[in-house]
């Protein structure tokens, strides 16, 4: 039979609670270090800066018209429908009056809307049904009152969200001189004022925009070259005025900036604040000056 033996080493007391006590140092030291927060990272750009007007638009034919009853009268059932091409000249009605007159088309184009369908007496001035001409399609914007002291005839445009792949170059051609209020989504009461704008882009890119299609418009009120450009998401507010985090040797700090102008993407900077400056984006109500940071 084999016995197996088994030594122990012996440690001396002293030896084993001053390893012990090390590790507890080393541990507490380790725990109270302090940790890098992790964060997003921007840069102070030098380029373009253009402030924008946005708001919803709807394109409209320029050329059109509604067909109207000329008297009391009976309109005939009408074979025509929406789409429909026609001729300017060509016969849309035959409107039964004391004796039959016939409603011709003012222009060519297409049949946008109708109206009266059936067989049926009508008062004069109804609504028959409406024609356009395509060749012409303008973008109507119903922008703030208070926004549209910034929008002058000639102004450059963007139209987005039409129904395309591609963005559309449209400029300011018209003002309304007048507000007309109007009901927002809230229930709240706005002036807004109506602008217009044509389509400079070449047609062939936007002959499928229709009449009456919703878009979005964005018209450039201001613009500037090599601005100096901060990121927006790296705006907060410091006792009440605009700050953002920069980086230093992996560490923050808070510094004030001045804004003169911001859109979706940027702020336009004046100021100290260096072209390269990295910045920290959407800062955390946890940062504070003097954090240790990681690109995240």
């Amino acid at each position: 039979m084999i016995r197996k033996t088994v030594e122990y080493i012996r440690i001396p007391k002293k030896l084993f609670w001053g390893i012990v006590i090390g590790l507890i140092v080393v541990g507490s030291a380790m725990a109270l270090k302090p940790k890098k927060s992790p964060v997003d990272m921007g840069t102070v750009t030098e380029g373009l800066f253009q402030k924008v007007i946005i708001d919803e638009g709807v394109s409209s034919y320029k050329e059109k018209h509604v067909i109207t009853a000329p008297a009391d009268g009976i309109t005939p059932t009408l074979t025509l429908e929406a789409g429909d091409p026609v001729k300017k000249g060509q016969e849309l009605v035959k409107f039964e009056w004391d004796s039959d007159f016939k409603i011709t088309s003012p222009l060519d184009g297409f049949v946008l809307r109708v109206f009266e369908k059936d067989r049926r007496h009508v008062m004069r001035g109804t609504p028959i049904l409406e024609v356009g001409n395509p060749s012409q399609v303008e973008i109507i914007a119903q922008i703030l009152s208070e926004e549209v002291v910034e929008v002058q005839v000639g102004q450059k445009a963007t139209i987005s969200k039409w129904g395309g792949d591609q963005d559309l170059q449209a400029v300011v051609y018209k003002i309304e001189p007048s507000a007309k209020e109007e009901v927002s989504a809230l229930g709240v009461k706005e002036q807004r004022v109506g602008v217009y704008l044509n389509i400079t882009t070449d047609k062939s890119v936007w002959r499928s925009l229709g009449d009456g299609f919703r878009v979005e418009v964005a018209i450039v009120t201001d613009e500037k070259p090599k601005a100096k450009l901060l990121p927006i998401g790296a705006l907060f507010s410091d006792q009440g005025k605009p700050a953002v985090f920069v980086i230093e040797n992996k560490k923050i700090q808070i510094h004030p900036v001045e804004v003169l102008a911001r859109n979706r993407q940027f702020a336009l900077l004046d100021g100290d604040l260096p072209v390269g400056t990295q910045v920290v984006l959407y800062p955390g109500s946890t940062l504070k000056p003097g954090d240790k940071i990681r690109p995240q």
